[in-house]
């Protein structure tokens, strides 16, 4: 599959991102101080990845008028081939690996179906739990999804918990008389 360029919107003939999410600056010839022409090469632009807090996301850093700026590589091919992020959204990767930037991988979506997607995976620390904390098993007849995030119960769990309210309530109703 060949690979297509673009210009990285708001950096128009400075740099170009592929729809593989490889970034490279333009050949160009730049104007210096002592007025003489400098020649700029095109040159693949180094990536790394986003640090502790955000894992394998991709980052890169574009420079502009003598000011640099970090960008998310995602954002930028998404930006580039598909156009801004509509309101409320974010950028996604389909396969939940966010180092593979890919156009085909990306999509912009809500922050709420970003979060299943990490699910989806199974490489939410939560959704790879085969027993609640009493040691039942999480299976289709022992399990129930409450509230709007959709939390995992463990039913053996609350039908205990129910029997042991009920019991305490009709302790305390026959000690009252």
């Amino acid at each position: 599959m060949s690979e297509t360029w673009r210009a990285v919107p708001g950096y128009e003939g400075l740099y170009e991102v592929s729809d593989h999410g490889r970034v490279r600056s333009v050949a160009r010839k730049i104007q210096q101080r002592n007025g003489h022409l400098l020649t700029v090469q095109s040159r693949a632009i180094s990536q790394h990845d986003g640090g502790p807090r955000n894992g394998s996301h991709r980052r890169t850093r574009l420079f502009r008028d003598g000011h640099g700026r970090t960008v998310w590589v995602h954002r930028l091919v998404l930006e580039a081939f598909v156009g801004p992020a509509p309101e409320g959204t974010e950028c996604c990767h389909n396969d939940g690996n966010p180092a593979n930037n890919h156009l085909i991988n990306l999509r912009w979506d809500t922050r709420q179906e970003n979060a299943l997607d990490v699910v989806r995976a199974g490489e939410h620390h939560m959704a790879s739990k085969t027993h609640c904390k009493n040691g039942h098993e999480f299976t289709p007849e022992n399990t129930t999804y409450i509230g709007p995030r959709r939390w995992r119960h463990c039913r053996a769990c609350n039908r205990a918990r129910t029997a042991a309210s009920r019991r305490k309530r009709a302790g305390a109703s026959t000690t009252k008389d």
